[in-house]
């Protein structure tokens, strides 16, 4: 049996985890079915069982039997909003974001708000209340579903504006229950006037309220829960690991342009594509002379874009001349499967497909092993007129000449007509003359734009050649008729080499744009790559999309109250990264850079908490200046980019810029974290290791004095009568340097804990060196009895600023490690000594010495070497780590060496001065 994925497995304990809200749609296929009376009944059930309900906005209806069960439920009170003169009630989304209820009602769910709220369209407003964990209860009619308006357009003969896209109703967290009643039933309503008023009603009459498009109304509603509920079972099984199903491989392409029938494509490639689970692509291929397309077209092709994001598509924006061909290539490399294309079936389409192919014929050439559909469409008048201007500025963009071109071509003309009468001077034939003309006609269509001048060129160049080269000189009449002949394919091949010379410069000039932009996102990513600071990462950020782009750029980061922002100053101006506290931001500073005014930081702050796009140019707070998109990481939104539009408007080369700039800036800022955290469960692990080591150590070291002193006075108990006087003293001194022992280690294990909670104070008081040193020494002198001890101090008196607690510690850690590995006959030899700016202390021993690999990790804690002690304690491992953190807190160094003199190890360290102790 195979095993179930465990992504699917975390992915739905994430989905149960969650705090997004539900939504449920009472979805029907026209208005009258009983979608708001099903609702209004659903709110009662939940309050009968104890369910905080609300109504946030109910559409007010003639039928007196729904508007009934609004009683007993508590509302809240609508929003009026005024737009041009007249008052319109709106729902209120900020009363209802206070009130938070477990679920809300919200009515129309693809109502268009009025000018001037916060999101243009409802359904936004119910996205945000389900962001912010609130239940919502809705109505949907199946004709204002985003894909189904072409056909609902075909049926009714109405362009329906008001959509939705179809992922609110695919997503996870969405339940449909559909009410439906027979078409009879519900034109029987209808005549009694429970549906609309008299006025409405005739409208409704001619287009909706039709039997034949009550029944396919009806179906398509049928069909699309049907869908729903086997898309349903195929994603539980998948999640399952059912071997009876596998997710499709499907990737679909479809090809959009400025026409107003790519919105069909669009929409019949997302249909296909959610029916099959499959991914789709929606391709662009861009003309690298832009400029030949209107306004209006450039504004339908944004329409069409955004269209396609609205409903799921990855849209990608090729450059070339040759769609066809861009196409091909993009396919194989992302491994299409089907191709989505449309095709003109307007007669005018016909008949000019009879002498030229149009891109599906050609891709139908040159494709064996992809699917292509063709959706067929009628080019509208409209577009057809469209079409007509953009081809009539293509050809004047291709036959227009510039000054400089001209001056071009006549310079080039004069060159080659010396450097002709210089090849007849010395004897070349006339057909050597031609083809110096040629390589003319070649020069022009090089060195020029467009086609008019190579093609003059041509033209010009035999009529030179006829004049002033040509039996007779001087006239246009010509001796010899075959040479006419010559002279005709002289023109025609000049003509022709002009052509492709300018096709050639085409290409490359497209090359050159799409090695441009490959180059460009190479940067951009190489850049990141060797940012990591945060504050690096968003400064190098914005520093890109403000030079790029020309524009004031801001950015708000997740869980900050700072804004990042460069003001645009020109070409030839620095870039100035500023950044400040929320707080601190004047009406000074925004006047001179309004993307960081109060209002437009509260755009930036809800893009942050929503996760989506919203300002200039969207349906959500568009009467901002910038364009505010959020950087998404893979766990979380790190912050919001804003873009001003304030001097330009942003376009989709623009927008898709931003998109590219903010990947690798969520990249960057995943990666900087996951640093981070990696450093953190680096020192948890090393925290966690060291707990363990210091455990393990006490727990070994403390059993052998504690058993050497239980052990002895259990000895002196039993037979005090029995046992000398100096077993007794014997005894006794052993029970005195355990516990010495004992009390060091405590005050080491004190010390280390208070240098990791950062609460090793130093408190410095001038001190007389020879007093602390011989206090110290006083703290051991019962071990010290057998070792030869010699001090070094100069007769001057030494005073030195320190805090004598700590560095009595670090003299008796010192000479304790000395006694601890010296040989039997125990030497040990302490100087003191100072200079200008410091004191300076030596402990040398006789022990065994200090290996290179010993000396590089002796200071670390509980590092206690190879080498046991000649009493087998093997220490903990703090002492001389916490002799460094003393000794750097006092402002100096400790290191060691082996001892030139001695032979074992050899401790150094400095204490500073003070500047007036001399």
């Amino acid at each position: 049996m195979e095993r179930p994925d465990p992504d699917s497995i975390l992915e739905k304990i994430k989905e149960e985890e969650t705090s997004r809200g539900k939504l449920k749609i009472f979805f029907g296929y026209a208005a009258g079915v009983g979608k708001t009376y099903a609702m209004l009944e659903a709110a009662h059930s939940l309050q009968d069982n104890g369910i905080d309900v609300v109504v946030g906005y109910i559409e007010p209806h003639t039928r007196p039997d729904t508007m009934a069960l609004l009683d007993g439920l508590e509302r809240i009170p609508v929003k009026q909003v005024e737009y041009k003169g007249i008052k319109l009630n709106e729902f209120d989304i900020d009363a209802a974001l206070k009130r938070r209820p477990h679920t809300i009602l919200v009515d129309e769910f693809a109502h268009t708000n009025a000018k001037g709220s916060r999101h243009n369209k409802r359904w936004k407003d119910i996205e945000e209340l389900l962001l912010a964990g609130i239940n919502v209860y809705t109505t949907l009619n199946v004709q204002h579903l985003e894909s189904l308006n072409d056909i609902m357009e075909i049926i009714t003969n109405i362009n329906i504006k008001e959509t939705v896209p179809d992922k609110v109703i695919g997503d996870s967290y969405t339940q449909i229950e559909l009410i439906d009643i027979e078409p009879e039933e519900l034109l029987e309503r209808f005549k009694e006037g429970k549906i609309y008023e008299k006025t409405q009603a005739e409208r409704a009459k001619e287009n909706f309220f039709v039997k034949d498009n009550l029944i396919a109304l009806r179906e398509i509603a049928l069909r699309k829960t049907a869908d729903r509920v086997n898309k349903e079972v195929q994603i539980s099984r998948m999640s399952k690991a059912d071997s009876g199903v596998k997710p499709t491989s499907d990737i679909l392409l479809a090809c959009i342009s400025p026409s107003t029938s790519s919105s069909k494509v669009i929409r019949t490639a997302y249909r296909i594509a959610d029916s099959s689970l499959a991914k789709w692509i929606a391709i662009y291929v861009k003309p690298s002379d832009m400029s030949s397309i209107s306004q209006e077209s450039k504004k339908r092709l944004g329409e069409n874009m955004d269209l396609a994001k609205k409903l799921g598509a990855e849209v990608v924006i090729l450059h070339g001349e040759n769609p066809e061909e861009q196409i091909i290539r993009y396919s194989k490399v992302r491994n299409v499967t089907k191709i989505i294309i449309g095709r003109d079936h307007s007669d005018k389409g016909k008949f000019k497909r009879k002498f030229k192919k149009d891109i599906a014929d050609k891709l139908l050439d040159n494709i064996d092993n992809i699917d292509i559909l063709i959706i067929p469409f009628r080019n509208e008048i409209h577009s057809n007129k469209v079409n007509k201007n953009n081809n009539k500025s293509k050809l004047k963009r291709a036959f227009s000449v510039s000054r400089v071109d001209i001056i071009k071509f006549i310079l080039i003309s004069i060159f080659i007509t010396v450097m002709a009468y210089v090849l007849q001077s010395i004897g070349f034939a006339k057909d050597n003359i031609l083809l110096v003309y040629m390589l003319g006609v070649s020069m022009v269509s090089l060195w020029t734009n467009g086609y008019t001048l190579g093609i003059l060129s041509a033209f010009l160049n035999i009529t030179i050649v006829n004049y002033l080269f040509t039996i007779p000189k001087y006239t246009l009449s010509i001796a010899d008729p075959s040479y006419i002949i010559t002279l005709a394919v002289f023109c025609v091949i000049g003509i022709i080499t002009s052509a492709l010379m300018s096709n050639i410069k085409f290409q490359a000039n497209n090359a050159s744009k799409r090695e441009e932009h490959t180059q460009m996102i190479y940067r951009i990513s190489r850049t990141f790559l060797k940012v990591s600071r945060k504050e690096d990462i968003i400064e190098k950020a914005l520093e890109i999309l403000c030079v790029s782009l020309e524009r004031d750029v801001s950015l708000v980061m997740k869980n900050e109250e700072k804004i990042y922002y460069i003001k645009y100053k020109g070409k030839n101006n620095e870039i100035e990264f500023e950044h400040k506290s929320i707080n601190d931001v004047t009406e000074h500073d925004f006047e001179n850079n309004i993307m960081i005014s109060p209002n437009e930081i509260a755009v930036a702050k809800w893009v942050v908490n929503n996760g989506m796009n919203a300002g200039h140019f969207t349906d959500t707070l568009s009467g901002a200046v910038g364009l505010y998109i959020p950087i998404k990481g893979i766990k979380k939104i790190h912050g919001a980019v804003g873009v001003s539009s304030e001097v330009k408007n942003i376009d989709t080369d623009d927008e898709i810029f931003i998109e590219t700039v903010l990947a690798q800036v969520s990249i960057a800022l995943d990666r900087e974290e996951l640093a981070e955290s990696r450093e953190k469960d680096k020192l948890e692990m090393e925290s966690e290791r060291l707990r363990s080591n210091l455990l393990r150590a006490i727990s070994h070291d403390l059993r052998t004095p504690l058993a050497g002193i239980s052990g002895a006075v259990s000895t002196i108990i039993k037979n005090k009568n029995e046992i000398s006087e100096e077993i007794t003293d014997e005894l006794l001194n052993g029970i005195y340097e355990d516990s010495q022992w004992l009390i060091r280690l405590v005050e080491n294990l004190l010390s280390m804990t208070k240098i990791d909670e950062g609460k090793l104070k130093v408190g410095k008081e001038p001190e007389l060196v020879e007093e602390v040193l011989s206090e110290s020494l006083s703290h051991i002198k019962r071990r010290l009895n057998d070792a030869d001890v010699e001090i070094d101090i100069p007769d001057e008196l030494i005073f030195v600023p320190m805090d004598v607690k700590l560095i009595e510690q670090v003299f008796v850690n010192l000479v304790d490690n000395s006694l601890k590995y010296a040989t039997s006959s125990c030497k040990i030899n302490i100087r003191v000594y100072r200079d200008d700016d410091n004191a300076w202390f030596e402990f040398s021993d006789n022990g065994p010495g200090i290996s290179d690999d010993l000396a590089s990790h002796i200071f670390d804690r509980f590092y206690t070497g190879e080498r046991k002690s000649k009493d087998s304690r093997k220490g903990v491992g703090l002492g001389l780590s916490i002799c460094k953190s003393i000794v750097n807190a006092h402002g100096g160094e400790i290191k060691v060496r082996n001892s030139q003199e001695l032979g074992g190890a050899e401790f150094i360290f400095n204490l500073p001065l003070e500047e007036d102790e001399e």
